[in-house]
């Protein structure tokens, strides 16, 4: 099977051994929506000089592993999406971002593979919110995030040979968005965590809401110029090198849709609250600075990001954590997500905001 999916990439290569170094799976506390598993691979004697030995193998939950929520089984269309992000569009980008070996989706199982280098041979560390990143940190991931912005902003290739690209309105990440995370994804998390609940009653709203919200929030950024975005830019999917650039992993969520999705996610849950506070405003500043130097010529203006921002907090509450299971991430880092965006959404009256554009 490894072999098959590397050849897509390397159509000379063969493995003729996989040795498992180290899983990691639902429940550990340090993944996400998929499995891995650090692997060292071993090739035939004709196969190209150069490939990695060791690499990370990025896999489906098993939905018969004891513990594992059913619906977190289920989120096929964002492992399609990231096959695709890794197979078709990681070649050609010139960001830090970890190099593919090949990857598969297999439509009938619903299960996925991807082969990838494992940055941490090239000295990656991997930030949480339970370290101190600070806002230096957070200048350097929009250095790169705006560089990825830059290059697709309202890019013709969207109506060209990017056209299949998935959008916050169409494609299976969004199917799911729309019925396996409503119905099963935040219900089930709401049953079985009261502070979750009680998060909602703070903030006097409800799952209800939140949700028509959003679906009213995604409309209107559609409206708005559109790049390619990371999707899912909170501080956990970058990594840092020795000489202090910033690499982003975890493309699941990788769709076209308006830049704030990806900026205000970083900000609200990389920075402490006080220090996303004081720093927010700058923050964008810096990150329009860096669209304009990287050729955007039109950039939104400064009080269009404000106000884009503070819309843009609903995501990162409602998608962001409160589907969230704790066995996956882990309690406190759970705990201080919610805390952080949570407080963002009352800071900057998103709910209000999103109202005015929600139906009603």
């Amino acid at each position: 099977m490894l072999t098959t999916v590397l050849q897509t990439v390397e159509p000379a290569a063969r493995v003729t051994a996989v040795a498992i170094v180290k899983s990691h799976e639902y429940g550990d506390g340090d993944v996400s929506t998929s499995a891995r598993a650090t692997a060292q691979l071993s090739y035939s004697e004709d196969s190209p000089a150069g490939l990695p030995r060791d690499v990370i193998l990025k896999l489906s939950f098993d939905p018969r592993k004891e513990g594992t929520d059913a619906w977190y089984c289920q989120l096929d269309g964002l492992f399609a999406n990231e096959v695709n992000f890794y197979n078709r569009i990681r070649p050609e980008l010139d960001i830090e971002a970890p190099r593919s070996l090949g990857g598969h989706f297999d439509p009938a199982t619903k299960r996925y593979v991807l082969i990838m280098e494992d940055v941490t041979g090239r000295g990656a560390i991997f930030p949480s919110n339970l370290e101190a990143v600070g806002v230096a940190n957070v200048r350097r991931i929009l250095d790169v995030v705006a560089a990825l912005h830059s290059r697709y902003w309202e890019s013709d290739r969207f109506s060209g040979d990017l056209s299949w690209m998935e959008t916050h309105l169409k494609g299976g990440v969004e199917d799911h968005m729309q019925s396996v995370i409503p119905e099963q994804g935040i219900s089930s998390q709401l049953e079985l965590h009261k502070f979750k609940r009680e998060i909602l009653e703070r903030l006097e709203t409800t799952e209800r809401e939140l949700f028509g919200a959003m679906c009213a929030n995604k409309k209107h950024q559609a409206t708005l110029p559109q790049t390619l975005l990371h999707g899912d830019l909170h501080i956990g999917n970058t990594y840092r090198m020795p000489d202090g650039s910033v690499g982003l992993h975890d493309w699941q969520l990788c769709v076209r849709g308006f830049a704030l999705h990806d900026v205000t996610y970083i900000i609200n849950t990389a920075l402490s609250i006080e220090e996303r506070r004081s720093s927010e405003r700058s923050l964008l500043d810096y990150y329009r600075e860096k669209l304009i130097e990287f050729g955007v010529v039109n950039p939104p203006d400064r009080d269009m990001l404000w106000l884009e921002h503070r819309r843009a907090s609903l995501w990162t509450l409602y998608i962001g954590w409160l589907t969230c299971p704790p066995e996956s991430y882990g309690w406190e880092t759970m705990a201080v997500a919610l805390l952080r965006v949570s407080t963002a959404v009352e800071d900057h009256g998103t709910l209000a905001l999103v109202r005015e554009t929600a139906p009603a």
